[in-house]
Parts: C-alpha cells; sequence; structure tokens
C-alpha cells in the first residue's frame, strides 16, 4: 500500500440482501486532490461513501484511509480483525456533508459546531467557541451564531453542516449530494464555499449532480 493516497477502495463490493449496490470499485484520491463521483440515482454513490467512513460496512474487498488498513472483508465476514480504537481514530480523519442537513434543532448555530469537538476530541470550551466562530466566519454566517437552525435558509444550514463537519479538523471531506435539497437559487452560496475548500487544499470527495462543480 503506497502512501501517496489518502483514501483507497480495493476491489470493493457491497451487497444488501440479494442487491449488490458496488461491484469491484477501485479508486485511489490523492492528498489535495477533488474527486466528482457522477452517476444516476440508485447507482451506490451513497453507499460507497457511508463505506468509507464505516457507517456501512464492505461486503468484499479493502478500504485505506491515510494509508491504514480499515476495513478488509471477504463474503461478508472480517479477513483481518482491526481494532474499535484504530477504527474510530481513523474515521475521525474524515468530515461528511449529508443531502439533509442533520442540525441538532434544539441548539443554535455556534452549539452545533462546538459540541462534537468538546465530546470527542475533548477540547476546552473556550477553543472550540475560538474556532467555531472563525469557522462561521468563512462560511459567511457569523452573524447567525446564536440562531436555531429553523430561522436559517436551507443553503445557510448547509453552510453550517460544512462549518460543522470542519469543526473537527479532518483530513478529507466527503459531500453526499450536498445541493440536492436546495432550491436552485441556493445551490450557488454553498457551491461557493464548496469551491474555496477546493482552493484551499482540502481533499474532497463530492458526489454531485451538479456539473457547474
Amino acid at each position: 500500500m503506497s502512501n501517496q493516497y489518502v483514501i483507497q477502495m480495493k476491489n470493493v463490493d457491497k451487497v444488501f440482501g440479494n442487491n449488490r449496490v458496488l461491484k469491484d470499485i477501485n479508486f485511489s484520491v490523492s492528498a489535495n486532490e477533488v474527486l466528482c463521483v457522477i452517476g444516476p440515482s440508485g447507482s451506490g454513490k451513497s453507499t460507497m461513501l457511508r463505506c468509507l467512513n464505516h457507517l456501512e460496512r464492505i461486503t468484499e474487498g479493502q478500504v485505506y484511509i491515510d494509508g491504514e488498513l480499515i476495513d478488509e472483508r471477504i463474503k461478508g465476514r472480517n479477513a483481518l480483525r482491526i481494532s474499535p480504537t484504530k477504527t474510530a481514530a481513523l474515521c475521525i480523519k474524515l468530515g461528511m456533508v449529508f443531502q439533509r442537513f442533520n442540525l441538532f434543532p434544539h441548539k443554535t448555530v455556534l452549539e452545533n459546531l462546538i459540541v462534537a469537538p468538546m465530546l470527542v476530541k475533548k477540547i476546552p470550551r473556550d477553543q472550540a467557541v475560538e474556532k467555531s466562530i472563525s469557522l462561521l466566519e468563512k462560511v459567511g454566517l457569523k452573524d447567525k451564531q446564536d440562531d436555531y437552525p429553523s430561522k436559517l435558509s436551507g443553503g445557510q444550514q448547509q453552510r453550517v453542516a460544512i462549518a460543522r463537519a470542519l469543526a473537527m479538523e479532518p483530513q478529507i471531506m466527503l459531500f453526499d449530494e450536498p445541493t440536492s435539497a436546495l432550491d436552485p437559487e441556493l445551490v450557488g452560496e454553498v457551491l461557493g464555499v464548496m469551491k474555496q475548500l477546493a482552493k484551499d487544499g482540502m481533499t474532497m470527495i463530492v458526489v454531485t449532480h451538479e456539473m457547474g462543480f
């Protein structure tokens, strides 16, 4: 396994019952690269992303993150035992933005950003707040930090979701059709944030129907 790749899938299959969703998937992504995945609905694009960050287990093949094997299976059985601690340490290098924003409705924008760094990475609250405000400024929503998600437009909520993923300081960002739930006039503001991330050198895998990206 070459260390030049931060993400790699080798001979990956994923089967749900009798439905083979992924068949012999092979690809590699280098640091600072942006990979766009385009295909018809139901072709397994979202499942592929979920297999990368361990939300779904592959049926067969190998998955590497940052040069480390995170999953290896043969016919649905573990081919190599990988400790949950190692798996969690590798998965935390991935940030993911979903089609739906999945913000906590009972928490403010700022609270949505600070909860994971504080709970998972044990970052002190004052540091988490400082970092989160900086990220909100980056996505153009610093003035919305005390608002609740219900007060935001769809585009604003998705930008908060991007900032929330970035708050965990991931090495790689996964985007699962991040504009598909937005009205057409709101798509541009989200794509603008994503394009800036790409310019800043973030490694990204983007499942999208937006050919303009």
